[in-house]
């Protein structure tokens, strides 16, 4: 089990250009709604306990991949283990925030608030980077704007690109807005600019077949086409900074063994599909994927688990390097004796993900100021309980 240590911004934004020419970072946010199991995730298949705490629900040895002498990958999600093995993937275990309530509503307010009820961290993020912002500069995947991107700077909600338009689309008045904002020099006109580039870019992307690259092939689900969507959005080059999307389901309270391999395989699935999908586009792309809390460690007499507190976060991309913890997964605890666990035995939730996102905001956007990203919260180094 790898040690828990400070994490070191080792790629830079020049990286991200260099790499590809590309003109910005992206950052796509996966959130697990529902609290999903990161011991089903990532099982600690070395620690007996484990077995004796999850007589039925534990994964078995034969059933996961092994990323180090205690951990394992839960063989449903075997498509990211290319990625753990480049050293592009990295796997926090015990990750969660302050809050104790196990109420899914608390728990992913205070997550997605990150230290400010009045806005959300995302969207802090996206008002600290310097410039003016784009139209599409941040896009939520779904129906309805999370809290995480609340205060955001523009930004759109879409199911897919077709729920995207600007002016119906009519391309007169596209054209006099963009004479329009032509001969303004300042940072409304330069906006403006950008926005009409933007919209006639998406009118000719949604034109088009554009079907999935290099042989990805995305999950026929819900999660699965809105990845393909973002995938679309980044190489349409519309200014997309940062994006969202949830995977819902993960409240697994009865017959968890029943439910929950079908969302690692469309986790999975999907991140795999996305990335492939963009081929060297992928190098500019930060994927990390946060749930509200764990499970419980021991299963309940329904065959599932019940809210819990520390779960698993990952990260992948140049941004799970920036954390310093690619390639390797990282531990709030030791192990699962009682001494590591929290007041009611559980895997506490002992390395902040305000501690992990730092980095990976910082190699997205030098200089940015992490204390208006997350205020109130003093950065240090995780340590292992």
């Amino acid at each position: 089990m790898s040690p828990v240590h400070q994490p070191q911004n080792t790629i830079t934004r020049q990286d991200f250009l260099d790499a590809t020419g590309a003109s910005d970072p992206v950052l796509v946010v996966i959130f697990l709604r529902g609290g999903a199991d990161g011991l089903t995730l990532v099982p600690p298949t070395g620690d007996d306990a484990y077995y004796k705490a999850r007589p039925t629900l534990s994964v078995a040895k034969a059933d996961a991949i092994g990323l180090d002498d205690y951990f394992s990958l839960n063989a449903n999600l075997r498509p990211l283990m290319s990625y753990f093995e480049a050293g592009e993937f990295a796997v926090i275990h015990g990750a969660g925030t302050e809050d104790t309530t196990r109420s899914h509503f608390e728990a992913q307010d205070t997550m997605e608030h990150g230290g400010n009820s009045g806005s959300g961290w995302l969207g802090r993020f996206l008002r600290a980077r310097p410039g003016p912002p784009s139209a599409l500069g941040a896009v939520a995947i779904g129906t309805t704007r999370p809290e995480s991107l609340r205060g955001a700077p523009g930004g759109a909600v879409m199911q897919t690109l077709r729920d995207f338009s600007f002016g119906d689309d009519d391309p007169d008045l596209i054209e006099r807005l963009a004479r329009m904002y032509a001969v303004r020099t300042d940072a409304l006109g330069k906006a403006g600019v950008a926005t009409i580039e933007a919209v006639n870019r998406l009118r000719k992307i949604r034109a088009c077949e554009d079907p999935p690259a290099n042989g990805a092939v995305y999950p026929s689900s819900k999660f699965g086409r809105g990845l393909r969507e973002i995938a679309r959005l980044i190489r349409a080059d519309v200014g997309l900074v940062a994006t969202t999307i949830d995977l819902d389901g993960w409240d697994t309270h009865f017959v968890q063994g029943r439910l929950i391999g079908s969302l690692m395989r469309d986790l999975a699935g999907g991140i795999d599909a996305f990335l492939r999908d963009l081929g060297p586009q992928s190098r500019r792309v930060t994927v990390v994927a946060m749930t509200e809390f764990g499970r419980r460690l021991r299963e309940n007499t329904s065959f599932g688990t019940d809210h819990g507190s520390g779960s698993t976060m990952m990260v992948i991309g140049p941004g799970a390097l920036a954390t310093g913890l690619a390639g390797k997964v990282t531990s709030g605890w030791n192990d699962l004796a009682a001494d590591q666990l929290d007041e009611v035995g559980d895997v506490p939730a002992a390395i902040n993900y305000r501690d992990i996102l730092g980095p990976v905001l910082q190699a997205h956007t030098p200089g940015v100021d992490l204390a208006a990203v997350f205020p109130g919260h003093t950065f240090g180094t995780p340590t292992a309980t």
